[in-house]
């Protein structure tokens, strides 16, 4: 367990009629504790060391305290004693001087490497966005010439495509990323929009030169994908409040690390769904998981009349076992609802007592399954699903029988097997949570 230490010089501010300053104190601590002997402090059921110290006919003293109890706990007891100091009537006779605030430390520990994930996590989305929209023109399609002189100046000579966002502190990095940029207005009319050239041009041509004229933000034009332009400005203003009191070690109140703490906790984490879907857009193949997944959903929401057929359960097996061998090298890295879709419609199915009889089906589930793996092209909707799945007649997989008609005219799944639909990411403030302190 860490051991958290406050200590304190007082200074006499006016001296009492029959007490020395230590006497004072004591009197003070005596107001919130459940006992004091010489060396322990119970306070809210938690021992707190301490010691008080003043020599004779001084006008200082200094106290310690020190708590090795768990760190939601002692933080409490250690701040109704710091309080009283505070708040006290008797703050006539001392000035009262913090010279060791180990809450605070505490408190700037835990923030510090959230500050740290986030700036890091910053850079890492936009380099993902811009590399993808300029290559390695990146820097200089996007860093202004003066911009690049003061980072040039700041790193003492050039900086490579590596160096460039780590040479911006984050004030450099929102100002790159939020400040409108100008327009060569001249040079579009005279080149792009000039006699000669309109004559040419069909009206959503021109359309299409003019929206180029419109002075945006580097993130208006290539991160609103992720997100509205205020609402981001908004987020990282809001950690920037006690930034500074973190990186420099300064008193940090528990509603200022309550707070900052849930707000880094929910920018960091719309960081990292960002940055995983754009990856997941960039580097991996995952339209083929995309198809499966909605046709799974799909064919789950009209499974209701058949749910007692021993067909039914030989389609799920055969279609489930091919889902899952192509999700598993996937598992790990693609994090979105179709993963815990299928999962979730796996246990379901798993549930069913329906008698297995293995069958014909199986083998044409799977040739279902394999028509969508040479699919390449991304299916993000249910409808879009919809639409492959009936541009394959079901009658192949199912022979001749009624089956694929129940399931192209059923879309209610029941209501005890209904699954919550999996709703898009949202932008939510993570709730409080009772344990603030969970360290030990």
């Amino acid at each position: 367990m860490a051991e958290i230490k406050m200590s304190y010089i007082f200074i006499e501010k006016q001296k009492h009629e029959s007490k020395i300053l230590k006497e004072v104190l004591l009197e003070i601590i005596d107001e919130v504790v459940q006992v004091r002997d010489d060396e322990i402090l119970k306070v809210n059921d938690i021992d707190i060391k301490y010691r008080i110290i003043q020599k004779k006919k001084s006008k200082r003293c200094f106290l310690e305290m020190t708590s090795s109890a768990r760190v939601n706990r002692c933080i409490p007891a250690l701040q109704k004693v710091d309080a009283v100091f505070f708040n006290s009537s008797q703050q006539k006779y001392y000035y009262a001087i913090r010279d060791y605030d180990g809450i605070s430390e505490s408190f700037c520990k835990r923030l510090y490497p959230k500050y740290t994930e986030f700036e890091r996590k910053l850079r890492s989305l936009i380099l993902f966005i811009l590399t993808k929209a300029y290559g390695s023109r990146w820097q200089s399609e996007t860093v202004s010439q003066e911009l690049l002189s003061v980072i040039q100046e700041n790193a003492h000579g050039k900086v490579s495509l590596n160096e460039t966002l780590e040479n911006m502190d984050l004030n450099t990095l929102e100002m790159y990323l939020f400040e409108k940029r100008s327009v060569d207005y001249a040079g579009i009319i005279n080149e792009k929009l000039s006699a000669e050239c309109l004559k040419k041009l069909e009206k959503e041509e021109i359309c299409s030169i003019i929206e180029e004229m419109r002075e945006t933000s580097l993130w208006e034009s290539h991160f609103e994908k992720y997100g509205k332009q205020k609402d981001w400005e908004k987020k990282i203003s809001e950690v920037h409040k006690i930034r500074n009191k973190v990186a420099h070690q300064k008193t940090i109140t528990i509603e200022e690390f309550t707070d900052t703490n849930r707000k880094l906790n929910a920018i960091n984490r719309n960081l990292s769904n960002a940055i995983e879907g754009i990856r997941e857009e960039n580097f991996t193949e995952n339209s083929i998981v995309d198809i499966l997944g909605n046709f799974a959903i799909l064919a789950g929401s009209m499974a209701t009349n058949i749910a007692q057929s021993q067909a039914f359960e030989d389609v799920v097996i055969g279609f489930s076992a091919k889902i899952q061998e192509m999700l598993k090298p996937m598992a790990e890295v693609y994090k979105s609802g179709v993963v815990k879709t299928l999962s979730d419609y796996g246990n379901i199915y798993e549930k069913m007592n329906l008698g297995v009889v293995q069958s014909q089906m199986i083998k044409n589930m799977g040739a279902i399954a394999e028509s969508f793996s040479a699919a390449r092209s991304s299916v993000n909707s249910i409808i879009s699903a919809k639409e492959i799945a009936d541009s394959f007649p079901l009658s192949k997989a199912f022979g001749n029988t009624n089956i694929a008609e129940v399931i192209q005219n059923s879309c209610i799944i029941p209501q005890q097997k209904r699954i919550k639909e999996i709703e898009p990411f949202q932008d939510c403030d993570e709730q409080p949570n009772a344990d603030w302190c969970g360290e030990k």
